[in-house]
């Protein structure tokens, strides 16, 4: 069984996240979604996060193409995912272009002998949205 991970905030999932979780998983036949923890969150994105942990993992969980969902809470930049990476040993590390932690990720994926793949940013079949301008909403004044 081809195992793929993948890593990140998704503080507020949308449908950019569901667009990247099916083509991750197309990859393989086994997608493990690692979340940050509350404390990953803030060291990130400067920010407490929108949802409790344990709704996050519920809704991500219930995505039919997700299999398994974890919480990376180890506070090392970049690599919140390192201690269920090394576990699991995952064929496949996905990233978006835009990783700006490529470096560091490459080089844990030649330790623990996996594939880093870079998948463009496709656009899910709706309007284009991101977490940032969908909190940004929510924080803006009524008019």
């Amino acid at each position: 069984m081809k195992k793929i991970f993948v890593s990140g905030c998704y503080d507020i999932i949308h449908a950019g996240h569901v667009q990247f979780f099916n083509e991750a998983k197309a990859l393989g036949e086994h997608l493990t979604v690692c979340i940050a923890s509350d404390d990953v969150l803030m060291l990130e994105k400067k920010r407490r996060p929108s949802l409790p942990i344990e709704h996050k993992k519920l809704l991500i969980h219930a995505l039919e193409m997700v299999d398994d969902v974890v919480v990376g809470q180890t506070l090392e930049k970049g690599l919140d995912f390192k201690e269920h990476f090394l576990r699991i040993k995952p064929h496949a590390l996905i990233v978006t272009e835009d990783d700006k932690y490529a470096k560091i990720k490459r080089e844990l994926c030649a330790q623990s002998g996996s594939e880093y793949i870079v998948l463009p940013k496709t656009p899910p079949n709706t309007n284009q949205i991101d977490t940032s301008t969908i909190f940004n909403r929510i924080q803006a004044p009524q008019e």
